[in-house]
């Protein structure tokens, strides 16, 4: 019982030593500055403010025609669609398909992999990583390469339709 209540009574002491007294606790420093004539050699950064308004169009053509659906699942997916959106609008891409999906797939690896599917085919696939910086980037390049994949699938439907040989509807 004597071994317990030392025990006891040393936990409590250093306890109170540890909590009294901090060891190597200084005041936060301010850092030097070095120069005024850096700051102007550095590239300023500039706010880019981010429409995400939930307000009607302008055209009433933009709530039907061209339907983008969101299947994301994480706040950088939700980016993505947000800024694939954006910059698909900005570049007038066609509005004459049957329905875009912007499908997020979320990994542990490698952040989420993002395909762009029409018809339920994908026709864009990339990748997006939390720590990225170039998301808006990224979509941009995405919102160009799939008007030029629609633009391209609707040219060779109007030619297939041309060289068909057999206009008449199947015979069963």
């Amino acid at each position: 019982m004597k071994y317990y209540q030392w025990l006891l009574a040393i936990i409590v002491i250093s306890h109170f030593c540890v909590l009294a007294d901090p060891i190597n606790v200084s005041p936060a420093k301010q850092p030097e500055k070095t120069g005024q004539a850096d700051d102007k050699y550095l590239p300023q950064q500039q706010d880019q403010t981010v429409n995400i308004s939930d307000a009607t169009p302008r055209k009433e053509t933009d709530l039907v025609d061209g339907l983008i659906l969101n299947r994301a699942m994480t706040r950088l997916g939700h980016r993505f669609y947000r800024d694939f959106v954006s910059a698909y609008r900005d570049i007038n891409g066609t509005a004459l398909h049957t329905g875009l999906t912007v499908k997020e797939y979320a990994t542990a690896r490698s952040g989420s992999k993002i395909s762009i599917l029409h018809n339920r085919k994908p026709i864009f696939v990339t990748f997006v990583s939390p720590a990225s910086r170039n998301i808006d980037e990224q979509a941009l390049g995405a919102a160009q390469r799939v008007d030029n994949v629609l633009k391209q699938h609707q040219r060779q439907t109007k030619w297939s339709a041309f060289t068909d040989p057999d206009l008449a509807p199947d015979e069963i």
